[in-house]
């Protein structure tokens, strides 16, 4: 689960999650970890009547969605919009 700090404090300490992830967005991919970990068992699965492209798709989306709340990565994203 959540440690209670932020990416740079686990990128900084040589943490798991900092290691498992090569330091990019440790929690924000922690976090899309759990999920699918979490939807992929049979009574949680929210995507089991979903076709596969439908799936693949969701599944990107759900992804991005959830990497892009990673704070330091804001400015970059506000600059994509534009």
């Amino acid at each position: 689960g959540h440690t209670g700090v932020n990416n740079q404090f686990l990128i900084e300490t040589g943490h798991e999650l900092a290691l498992r992830y090569n330091d990019r967005s440790p929690l924000e991919n922690m976090h899309c970890s759990k999920l699918f970990q979490i939807v992929s068992t049979t009574e949680a699965n929210i995507f089991s009547q979903i076709e596969r492209d439908g799936y693949k798709e969701m599944r990107q989306i759900m992804i991005d969605c959830i990497l892009h709340t990673d704070v330091t990565k804001h400015a970059d994203m506000i600059k994509d919009m534009g």
